[in-house]
């Protein structure tokens, strides 16, 4: 298990230099939200998805050791296979460490991409409603389509005329 440690090792700090780019990555797209920079989301956005890939990656080889090891593939598994290392080894202390910072990490971008999702739909909301009140459509007369979606219904009456 000490060569798989080592293994583990180098997959955990590849994860956490991911996770604090990816934290990085939620706050610049915060800021611009919070600014309504479309420009700047859409190349965070990009840098994201390039960085979840990696992530998921980093997930599936850690996920594949510990499978490896007999323990289960999730991060029930890597607790169960840290759990089973000496634990007066430098090394399974730093392998702890490590993963209590990954697991931090984990949830700090989640919240946040969270917080972020939440306020995506609330512009959305706002800008769905601004397009409801400039075509006339009342909310009553809005309909879900089939992805469950809000679209707008026929409109009504016109705001404005050329």
């Amino acid at each position: 298990m000490i060569a798989h440690g080592q293994d583990l090792h180098d997959l955990f700090s590849q994860t956490l230099d991911g996770l604090g780019e990816m934290s990085r990555l939620l706050e610049e797209e915060a800021r611009s939200l919070a600014a309504r920079d479309t420009e700047a989301l859409e190349l965070t956005a990009s840098k994201k998805q390039k960085l979840a890939f990696l992530l998921n990656d980093l997930a599936a080889r850690q996920n594949h050791l510990v499978r490896a090891c007999g323990f289960q593939g999730n991060e029930g598994g890597v607790a169960a296979f840290l759990d089973r290392l000496d634990p007066e080894s430098p090394q399974t202390r730093a392998l702890l460490a490590e993963w209590r910072e990954i697991v931090r990490l984990g949830s700090a971008c989640r919240k946040q991409n969270e917080l972020n999702g939440t306020y995506i739909a609330l512009l959305q909301r706002h800008i769905d409603s601004s397009l409801n009140f400039l075509y006339g459509a009342s909310s009553a007369d809005a309909t879900y389509g089939p992805d469950g979606s809000r679209r707008r219904g026929e409109t009504s009456r016109q705001s404005f005329s050329a």
